[in-house]
């Protein structure tokens, strides 16, 4: 064992040091921060935090000069200890917009350009059936999806999407990187999103985001149905009562 010592590399371990304290934050983190908790010099820590941002595996947010997990860390797995405390901590927040809405709940995050399922409340006989599970599906094609990308920076957009082929699940899936910032404007405006049978042709939702002390999406919440039990009359009634629901998870996971 100590003859294989010699194969590590000090600035790759210290790399993977980096990725794994922000594998295990929600939220973004300064340098400094991570200079702290890695036990590195900030000169040895802003340049290694350069080359992984440069490399896709960490995003920098220049507005906020934070870092967070970057698209490409995603193709790795999933951020499964994020969703295990966000699922546990809405839970009865999930159930109760189930049973007041009959509608289908889901509590999700976004990983690259795919959303990640983390949860899927049914209103089944008066009670909240609740199932946790780890579905994936294209964020550009629904409501959870668009809402969480409209709520992070635009570089993240550019860089998420800069070579990415987007796939025409139905008619009206958004098919290119022009028109997706063009949704996305539109949804930070009216501050929820909507799925028009976007991945599946029957199926349409109303999506809002979750949002941390610098109203950067985290995960999302959404609920969904059939065009025949999606009335449109009573869209605004679910949009506020989603985001009533989203400021109390926020609450929640931020102030803990």
């Amino acid at each position: 064992m100590t003859g294989d010592l010699k194969y590590i590399n000090k600035s790759l371990e210290k790399s993977f040091k980096i990725l794994e304290i922000l594998s295990k934050s929600i939220f973004p983190q300064k340098a400094a921060t991570i200079s702290r908790k890695a036990s590195m010099s900030r000169t040895t820590t802003f340049r290694l935090l350069f080359v992984l941002t440069q490399l896709g595996y960490i995003h920098k947010n220049n507005s906020s000069n934070t870092y967070t997990m970057g698209h490409k860390a995603f193709q790795f797995g999933e951020t499964s200890d994020y969703l295990q405390s966000i699922s546990e901590a809405s839970k009865e927040i999930l159930e109760d917009v189930s049973n007041q809405t009959n509608l289908i709940t889901y509590l999700a995050m976004l990983e690259g350009s795919q959303i990640v399922h983390s949860d899927k409340i049914s209103h089944v006989n008066s009670d909240a059936s609740h199932r946790t599970f780890r579905m994936r599906m294209d964020a550009h094609c629904c409501a959870l999806g668009k809402v969480m990308l409209a709520y992070r920076p635009e570089n993240e957009i550019s860089s998420i999407y800069k070579s990415y082929n987007f796939f025409p699940h139905t008619r009206n899936t958004i098919h290119n990187l022009n028109d997706l910032k063009k949704e996305l404007l539109k949804i930070r405006t009216q501050g929820y999103s909507l799925n028009h049978g976007e991945a599946f042709e029957n199926t349409y939702g109303i999506g809002v985001a979750i949002l941390d002390k610098e109203k950067r999406s985290f995960a999302g919440i959404s609920l969904s149905g059939s065009r025949n039990i999606m009335n449109p009359k009573n869209t605004i009634d679910y949009v506020k009562l989603l985001q009533s629901a989203s400021i109390k998870i926020s609450k929640l996971i931020v102030d803990n």
